[in-house]
């Protein structure tokens, strides 16, 4: 009898082993391209309008998060109202939206004309 128990149990183990393993974020983040409506420098936070909704999105940054612009690595004081800007967004199931990459977009040559 105790070998059966015994049997059962190595046979539980190899087969919860075999299982992967369960992620709540997914590796890779989705791609948002929207403009800066309000930056929050002291809680780290920006609410971000995406080009293709009407719905803001807010998300957090972190000291790994990179910004990028004009392909140098800068700081997050680059972050204005109004700055059109490509960002690697996480969402969790826990927790606020976080970004670990903002990249600064050049303006259009209509938005600089004007």
């Amino acid at each position: 009898m105790r070998t059966r128990h015994l049997l059962i149990a190595i046979v539980i183990t190899i087969l919860a082993n075999l299982a992967p393993p369960a992620a709540a974020l997914t590796p890779h983040g989705r791609h948002v391209t929207g403009t800066v409506q309000k930056v929050d420098a002291g809680a780290r936070e920006v609410e971000l309008l995406p080009a293709d909704t009407r719905t803001p999105v807010t998300f957090l940054w972190d000291r790994q998060t990179t910004f990028i612009a004009g392909l140098q690595t800068v700081d997050a004081a680059m972050l204005k109202k109004g700055a059109r800007v490509d960002v690697i967004l996480h969402v969790p199931f826990f927790g606020k939206a976080f970004v670990t990459k903002v990249a600064l977009l050049p303006r259009d040559r209509a938005t600089r004309a004007k």
